[in-house]
């Protein structure tokens, strides 16, 4: 057996992976086995996060074209023991897709062999699917200095702390910030969205030179754009410690707050760099799941809005 082959015993599964020497990110040599080895590392942290949740994948970038292909459904052929469930989706023909669940460490190999390179995941789990249990603010910046991405994040982060609500953070892997709130399945995917909104809304007020509504990347050019869209049924993020398509090999990386404080930028976080930081540091996203957290104040903050008297 050569050696971009190697048969890999795991969770009492036996896989085959092949092209291990198959190079994916040309501008740094991360090749294949490089990506499987990483993310069997940090699977005790990944798995967590996305193990009860349909999971779409991002293929590799195609070599000639770079473009990736997003596997929003279930892959065809897949082993039995990887499990799937049937889903009521507004794309599919017959009304049903079947969506991937990734448990278990072999699950991720066997993905990761077939040359998908990141989990993207919804924000609610395969036992309540119109009942999130994230909330999410996608800070997503054009042509403008990351400081201020990191000056938005805190901004969002202090606002929602007025309505005694935490939130945590991640890099996006490319250019933005992620800020996460767990929720109590307990909300509509319209009154998660109607939130983060509010949340967007008082932001813009307080900074309207720094935010943008505007989805169009053309007319955004200096701003961030708080793109709370990904707030809805079968809209997915790309999972902690996921490895981006970008050239770097730029990898989506909890942060503790007290980062954003000081000169932290997206590419320090990239697969050559990112187990230094693991083996250093603990999870800042470890404890987000646990942390179930209620809408209510600023849900009757924005009906308390609504039924005020006109002056």
């Amino acid at each position: 057996m050569s050696s971009a082959t190697r048969v890999l015993e795991l969770d009492e599964r036996r896989l085959l992976l092949n092209h291990l020497d198959e190079v994916l990110w040309p501008d740094v040599g991360v090749t294949k086995g490089d990506l499987i080895d990483y993310y069997l590392e940090v699977a005790d942290h990944l798995l967590p996060f996305v193990a009860n949740r349909p999971v779409s994948l991002l293929h590799a970038p195609d070599p000639i074209t770079g473009e990736c292909l997003y596997q929003k459904t279930a892959p065809p052929g897949l082993p039995t023991w990887i499990p799937t469930r049937r889903i009521r989706s507004e794309h599919a023909a017959l009304g049903y897709s079947d969506y991937v669940l990734v448990v278990e460490r072999a699950a991720l190999a066997y993905f990761l062999n077939l040359g998908y390179i990141s989990l993207h995941p919804w924000s609610c789990t395969v036992d309540m699917l119109d009942r999130p249990d994230l909330m999410l603010f996608d800070l997503d910046p054009t042509e403008i200095a990351f400081r201020e991405v990191r000056n938005a994040a805190l901004l969002v982060r202090d606002l929602l702390n007025n309505f005694r609500i935490r939130a945590w953070v991640k890099t996006s892997g490319g250019r933005g910030l992620h800020v996460l709130v767990p929720l109590t399945p307990q909300y509509s995917f319209s009154q998660v969205r109607g939130a983060a909104e509010m949340i967007t809304r008082l932001a813009r007020s307080r900074e309207p030179s720094l935010f943008t509504l505007d989805m169009r990347r053309a007319r955004r050019r200096g701003k961030i754009l708080i793109d709370v869209h990904r707030n809805h049924r079968g809209a997915t993020l790309v999972s902690p410690w996921a490895v981006r398509e970008y050239a770097a090999a730029t990898v989506s990386t909890p942060l503790e707050w007290v980062e954003l404080e000081r000169p932290v930028y997206p590419e320090d976080f990239t697969l050559a760099t990112i187990r230094d930081r693991l083996a250093r540091a603990n999870d800042p996203l470890a404890s987000l799941l646990r942390a179930p957290q209620s809408l209510k104040p600023l849900l009757e903050s924005g009906r308390s809005r609504r039924a005020r008297p006109m002056a």
